[in-house]
C-alpha cells in the first residue's frame, strides 16, 4: 500500500488534510482540504471524511466538479452523520452543478472500498468526527483526523497510525492534540509506527522538542509528515 501526505497542513497554513491511501487496485483519500485538488488524482474509488470542517472538506465539490468534466464515474463519499445534509447545503450555492455532479454519500461506521475494509471510530472534536481504521489483509492504517486523543483509536492495533498533532505544549483544549494529551495514552498505543500531521505553526516551531518528549515516555516510532511524502508500505514499515 502506499500512503501519499497530499496535504498535512491546518486551515493557517500549507496545503490542507488530504490522505490518499493506494492498494493494487483501490484509491481512496481521507479528507480533502483546500488545496488539496492541485495534487490529487482524480482516479479515486472514494473519498472518507473526518469531518465537516473547511480545511478538510472544501475541495470536495471542486473535485466532483473535475471528474463530471473529466467523464468520471460515480464518487462514493463516506462520512460522519450530516455529511449528505452539508454537501446538499453546500451546492444550493451551485445550483448549475446539482444535476451534473455524480456521487453518493455514506453515513456506515463498517463498509469494504475495493480491497480494503474500513472502520470509522467515533472521535472527540469541536464537532462530530471519526476516525478510520483502514487495512488491505497485510497492513492496517489509522487516520485520526481532529481529535483530542482517545483510547479507542490509540488502541487499535496498527501497522501505521497518524495522528494529528495540532498544539505545542501547555495549551488547554478538549479537541485537538497536545503533546501532554497524546503521551498520557501511550501506555495503551498498539502502533508499530506514529505519522503526525496537523500541526499548527506553533507546533511546528518546537516538533523536535515533541518528538523527545514522546520518545522519553515511550520508546516508539514517531514521525512529522512532510506536504508530499509518500510512504511505501511494503518495505518502510518493516524495519
Amino acid at each position: 500500500m502506499l500512503v501519499k501526505f497530499v496535504g498535512v497542513g491546518t486551515a493557517v497554513k500549507g496545503i490542507q488534510s488530504c490522505i490518499v491511501l493506494e492498494g493494487e487496485n483501490t484509491k481512496i483519500a481521507v479528507d480533502i482540504g483546500a488545496g488539496s485538488i492541485a495534487r490529487l488524482d482524480f482516479d479515486l474509488d472514494a473519498v472518507l471524511i473526518t469531518h465537516n470542517h473547511s480545511d478538510h472538506n472544501s475541495d470536495l465539490i471542486p473535485l466532483l466538479k473535475a471528474r463530471w468534466l473529466l467523464g468520471y464515474e460515480k464518487l462514493d463519499i463516506y462520512g460522519v452523520r450530516g455529511t449528505k445534509a452539508f454537501l446538499e447545503s453546500a451546492l444550493e450555492s451551485y445550483a448549475y452543478l446539482r444535476r451534473k455532479l455524480k456521487f453518493d454519500v455514506h453515513e456506515t461506521r463498517s463498509f469494504k472500498v475495493g480491497e480494503f475494509d474500513v472502520k470509522a471510530i467515533p472521535t472527540k472534536h469541536s464537532i462530530e468526527s471519526q476516525a478510520y481504521v483502514v487495512s488491505d489483509g497485510n497492513v492496517t492504517i489509522v487516520v485520526s483526523g481532529d481529535t483530542y486523543p482517545i483510547e479507542d483509536v490509540l488502541s487499535v492495533e496498527c501497522d501505521l497510525l497518524i495522528h494529528e498533532m495540532s498544539l505545542p505544549f501547555g495549551y488547554e483544549t478538549n479537541d485537538h492534540t497536545t503533546p501532554e494529551s497524546f503521551a498520557d495514552l501511550l501506555d495503551v498505543c498498539k502502533a508499530k509506527k506514529i505519522v503526525f500531521v496537523h500541526m499548527y505553526p506553533m507546533a511546528l516551531e518546537v516538533k523536535d522538542e515533541i518528538l523527545k518528549y514522546l520518545r522519553r515516555r515511550k520508546d516508539l516510532s514517531y514521525y512529522i509528515a512532510r506536504e508530499g511524502e509518500v510512504i511505501n508500505t511494503a518495505y518502510q514499515l518493516k524495519a
